[in-house]
């Protein structure tokens, strides 16, 4: 298991009809009161906001592998923050456990309005890059908010407040959840009096197109070698990062995305038959980290393929969490009273995220002269290729704090 979370991680206005709630004082109040603007860290905190959020991206992958049968797309780090923002209004008890379930200093709120605001940041659509994030909490109308949990919530923008007929009325419930996710929802369950909602879309332009010309339907092979099928193969000659795990005998390739290449999407495959699905068990951050140092470019251009595709999935958080040991929120009203009068009580907790990836670019691929025998520079297990033709993984990152936007694995080809 722990080469496809390894690679995965280095490979790693709401849309509603209804009313949005407005905060109204309540008798109850969270275990403290702070201002985010009036934080000052006077330190770099951002490998620490690292390691927090690559450890929830690890301990999260594994289950959403296994429950999707490893051909998926989600979003941990949105999964990340709404998970906060539960944790900011739960019960003393509740709330040590999930600060300690997410890595995030219990005693220091302004060094979590840091991360928070990291963490926020990251997604935010350009001209080049569009990706749409909506985190929101569903809740039973007449529910009162309580006003500082509210605060904190919104001046951080950890998620948006919505106001439904959970309780009378579960049909224009139900519609209204399918409309907000564009989803089919199998698990959707309205027992509660709110439900947590969360979609992320991807579309964006390579900072170096593949070839115009160069799209062609390939086959697509099991890690045995057998044909699965076909897929649309994206091509380019081009200079690359790439680097080799020696440890998981696996290799990396990292594309920049956007005008200013503010995101990195990373690939990661296995060298050879080995199969990946064994070895998704135990890594660390820090071996994230290698990882990325692990990365050159390549001194002469290399071959790049890659599958275009349209890739979506819904994902239940909840069986996610509860797997993790996260349970109380959703078993236990009294877990979130410091949300609501009365108790926010999700008991749905749902993600859809659908990702495109296809050959357009801003810049054409460059024409440099063919180099067959002369040197990569690259380690000499790298070869002089990146062929994703059999499963592979890969994520979205910004290129600033390498947090994990968007993780996936490809193992099932588009054409069959």
């Amino acid at each position: 298991m722990r080469a496809l979370i390894t690679l995965c991680l280095v490979a790693c206005s709401v849309l509603t009809s209804g009313q949005q709630y407005r905060p109204i004082v309540s008798s109850s109040s969270v275990q403290y009161t702070g201002n985010p603007g009036l934080c000052n860290l006077n330190r770099d905190y951002i490998r620490e906001y690292r390691t927090a959020t690559y450890h929830f991206t690890l301990s999260s992958f594994k289950p959403v592998a296994v429950r999707s049968n490893f051909n998926f797309v989600y979003s941990p780090i949105s999964i990340w923050i709404m998970v906060a923002a539960i944790a900011e209004g739960a019960d003393p008890l509740t709330q040590q456990k999930l600060f300690q379930f997410l890595h995030l200093p219990p005693q220091d709120p302004c060094l979590r309005y840091a991360f928070y605001q990291l963490a926020t940041s990251r997604a935010l659509p350009t001209n080049e890059v569009n990706i749409k994030n909506n985190r929101i909490l569903l809740i039973n109308e007449g529910t009162t908010l309580n006003p500082t949990w509210y605060d904190i919530v919104v001046k951080n923008s950890l998620l948006d407040v919505v106001a439904a007929p959970i309780k009378y009325n579960s049909v224009a419930t139900a519609n209204e959840i399918k409309r907000i996710m564009s989803a089919r929802l199998p698990t959707l369950n309205l027992s509660g009096n709110s439900v947590l909602l969360d979609t992320i879309d991807y579309n964006g332009l390579w900072t170096t197109a593949f070839a115009d010309a160069v799209v062609e339907r390939a086959p697509f092979y099991s890690h045995r070698g057998e044909v699965l099928g076909s897929v649309d193969m994206m091509r380019v000659r081009r200079r690359a990062r790439l680097g080799y795990i020696k440890s998981i005998n696996g290799k990396v390739l990292e594309l920049p995305v956007g005008s200013d290449e503010r995101y990195r999407m990373i690939f990661g495959v296995i060298v050879g038959n080995a199969d990946i699905r064994p070895i998704v068990a135990a890594v660390s951050s820090a071996t994230v980290f290698e990882v990325i140092d692990s990365l050159r470019e390549s001194a002469v251009p290399i071959d790049v393929a890659i599958p275009r595709m349209v890739i979506t999935s819904e994902v239940d958080v909840r069986v996610i969490l509860e797997d993790l040991g996260v349970t109380d929120i959703f078993t236990d009203p009294s877990a979130t009273r410091y949300i609501s009068d009365p108790p926010a009580f999700p008991s749905s907790f749902l993600q859809r995220s659908t990702l495109v990836l296809n050959n357009t670019g801003l810049y054409a691929p460059p024409e440099e002269p063919f180099s067959y025998n002369a040197p990569t520079g690259l380690d000499y297990a790298l070869g002089r290729d990146f062929i994703a033709n059999h499963p592979f993984v890969f994520s979205l990152f910004d290129a600033e704090t390498y947090t994990c936007i968007m993780a996936a694995a490809y193992t099932t080809p588009t054409y069959t």
